[in-house]
């Protein structure tokens, strides 16, 4: 089970090493300080520093929690906050927390070895996010802001009893090439195709547009006309639409980023 040692910031990494090299080794299976890849820009190109995801916080894995509360209180950098001059059952409240399941669930869904990595958002030519690869995708619902000039993305977080603001970093197809990024990338793009291979390719997976859908052009170029989809095609990210013109209806060809999904619903 995971635990998070609560001690005075600034001050992480010396106790988790106090930790590694000098507790007992059998009492706990690993320590580490949570980390993050902030991004900050120069000359419009993204570069990436590792800074604390938590102020004071260092996480610690162990079946053995008393054990090793115990040999937290020799630590002299924790030794005032363990101090016995307060009650011992509310001191190990405030500073050896329980992680709860759902709470490490989502902790190993952001970090690989430790360290959150940035984010990657693929935007179309309207400026709009179409995609997230990396520890924010699962975790859209819970932006509060999003900063893509600055590369940064705020989430509000249920962890450790209260809610808490998460920083993840962005990274952009304008910054160097990450290798498990475009990866990512390439599995994606071939997820996309199998999909639509196996349609016969009627079916835009990314946006879910299919033949027989209504669209609507958010250039304004058509006014507020509704436009029916009657092809698509996925590898060149067009649809082809009925457009009235001088009285007839005649095939135009759209970039299906120019192009706005009507829901069903509101068609009816």
């Amino acid at each position: 089970m995971w635990y998070v040692i609560q001690t005075v910031n600034g001050q992480e990494q010396q106790v988790c090493t106090w930790i590694n090299q000098r507790m007992d080794q059998t009492l706990f299976e690993r320590c580490f300080v949570p980390l993050y890849e902030d991004v900050w820009r120069k000359k419009g190109v993204g570069h990436i520093s590792v800074r604390k995801t938590f102020a004071g916080y260092v996480f610690i894995k162990t079946d053995r929690p008393d054990e090793v509360y115990e040999e937290l209180r020799k630590i002299p950098k924790l030794a005032i906050m363990l101090s016995d001059q307060l009650d011992q059952n509310k001191q190990k409240e405030k500073t050896f927390i329980p992680v709860s399941e759902e709470e490490e669930q989502f902790l190993r869904s952001i970090y690989t070895d430790g360290i959150m990595r940035v984010s990657y958002i693929e935007k179309n030519s309207n400026g709009r996010v179409t995609a997230i690869i990396g520890p924010l995708e699962q975790y859209q619902d819970y932006i509060i802001k999003l900063d893509l000039s600055h590369r940064r993305a705020v989430a509000e977080i249920l962890l450790f009893g209260q809610m808490r603001r998460m920083k993840f970093g962005l990274w952009s197809e304008k910054d160097a090439k990450i290798p498990w990024i475009e990866e990512e990338k390439r599995l994606r793009r071939k997820h996309i195709e199998s999909a639509c291979h196996a349609k016969g390719n009627s079916v835009l997976s990314a946006t879910g547009i299919q033949p027989g859908d209504y669209v609507i052009n958010t250039q304004g170029i058509c006014g507020d006309q509704t436009l029916k989809v009657i092809g698509v095609d996925e590898r060149k990210r067009t649809i082809d639409v009925e457009m009235e013109l001088f009285g007839e209806l005649l095939s135009v060809q759209m970039s299906v980023d120019d192009v706005e999904k009507i829901p069903p619903d509101v068609l009816h």
